[in-house]
């Protein structure tokens, strides 16, 4: 009989391979040791699992209906047992009583919501969508724990009541996200599967603002509270408005350690005059409350912005110098729009412990300031990462060499790209 590996190694191995989706699936049944080892992982966010693609090599640039091989149908089914089964945690006393379970417990060997610790929105709805379809496609199947449980759910506020209920039971909740970037699918080098891009993108404006407004509801509802003040990770990258959510969340959420956002301001051809003021202004209006958000927290390690106006990007910047000076380490700018290259220059010498430093296509409207760098050291930056748009290379390149000389970098730490 071969010797087991002990459970110890067994975790290093499950915790090293946790984005695997495959491997995770593969190696459950191999034995109760591995089993242990990985049970957590695989509830911990299981709608990102439902949703990576099984196909790790497609690339955005060349992502085509042919890319991506997942089944539909067993999307469907997996969504439908996915949710069946954390919904009958919930209720298996009711269904005890319904005769639709024999005993307490029946089925389920774990409370796996208290495993959830990631929660993105878009999955969870793409799972509460794929479930409705398997649903109107099975409608001959007499299921009395699925009947059960579409009419515990049917109401004119069916999402809202399924997001609520995960909020409400899901005590271990760290990660919140509506994440239309997929940015958690980038640094987890996974890929979202193309049916859900297809699936939103369709009526992408009215399904993000049903969702917003639900999210929106909860939060001000006394039973969630709780929920969002354990949180530790934020990730907004939808393009929808978000103002009332910022000044919301900045009311009860003082724990968040990394904060990954999108302001967007949208700069449309022949956009002037009573249009281009508007749309200034609400972004304006939402770079404000998400300053309020940034300042209510205690210890923010990781800021990651995209988009957004000018005097958004400063004052955003402004209020990081102000209150999270001591404890910011990385900050990244994705397309925004900055002044000049004293916007950073400006705000950075005062965030001294800043270890990592990237800015990706930042558009400047003005090429040709000169740049002050004063008392500018920066002792524990460890990597930049300039990505510049080609009409802003000599800005990029100005910037990128008075920083190597403010702080104690070494040129492999520092990468300068052409976007």
């Amino acid at each position: 009989m071969s010797k087991q590996l002990p459970p110890e190694i067994i975790r290093s191995i499950v915790l090293y391979l946790k984005n695997d989706k495959k491997f995770l699936y593969s190696s459950l049944f191999v034995s109760r040791d591995w089993f242990r080892g990985m049970i957590d992982l695989l509830w911990r966010q299981p709608f990102h699992l439902l949703y990576t693609c099984n196909k790790k090599t497609i690339s955005t640039s060349s992502q085509s209906k042919n890319s991506c091989h997942c089944s539909e149908k067993k999307r469907q089914f997996q969504a439908t047992n996915l949710l069946t089964t954390l919904f009958s945690i919930k209720y298996n006393e009711e269904l005890v009583k319904e005769g639709i379970f024999k005993t307490k417990g029946e089925k389920y060997m774990f409370n796996y919501l208290e495993f959830l610790n990631v929660l993105d929105l878009r999955d969870l709805y793409s799972a509460i969508q794929d479930w409705n379809q398997w649903n109107k496609m099975n409608k001959s199947i007499n299921s009395p724990l699925l009947n059960f449980l579409n009419n515990k759910f049917t109401s004119l506020t069916f999402n809202y009541n399924i997001f609520k209920y995960f909020f409400i039971n899901s005590p271990k909740l760290k990660l919140l996200s509506f994440d239309s970037e997929f940015i958690l699918h980038k640094i987890n080098n996974n890929n979202s599967c193309l049916p859900l891009n297809k699936n939103i993108v369709e009526d992408d404006y009215w399904v993000n603002y049903n969702i917003l407004n639900d999210l929106l509801l909860i939060i001000n509802n006394s039973e969630t509270i709780q929920f969002f003040s354990n949180l530790t990770e934020l990730v907004f990258t939808t393009e929808e408005r978000k103002t009332r959510i910022f000044s919301s969340l900045s009311q009860i959420c003082h724990n968040i350690q990394k904060l990954i956002v999108k302001v967007k301001f949208n700069v449309i051809t022949n956009n002037y005059g009573t249009a281009l003021t508007r749309e200034t202004n609400n972004t304006l209006e939402e770079a404000k409350q998400l300053i309020s958000l940034i300042k209510s927290q205690h210890n923010l390690v990781y800021f990651e912005l995209y988009d957004t106006h000018e005097a958004g990007t400063s004052e955003i910047l402004k209020s990081l110098k102000e209150t999270q000076h001591d404890s910011l380490k990385t900050l990244i700018l994705s397309d925004v729009f900055i002044n000049n290259n004293n916007t950073i220059l400006l705000y950075l010498k005062y965030l001294r412990n800043l270890q990592e430093l990237r800015l990706n296509k930042c558009i400047y409207q003005q090429n040709n300031s000169p740049c002050y760098w004063e008392d500018l050291w920066l002792p524990n930056l460890k990597y930049i990462q300039l990505d510049y748009i080609e009409e802003h290379k000599e800005v990029s390149e100005e910037l990128s060499s008075i920083l190597l000389g403010c702080s104690p970098l070494a040129n492999k730490n520092l990468l300068i790209n052409k976007s």
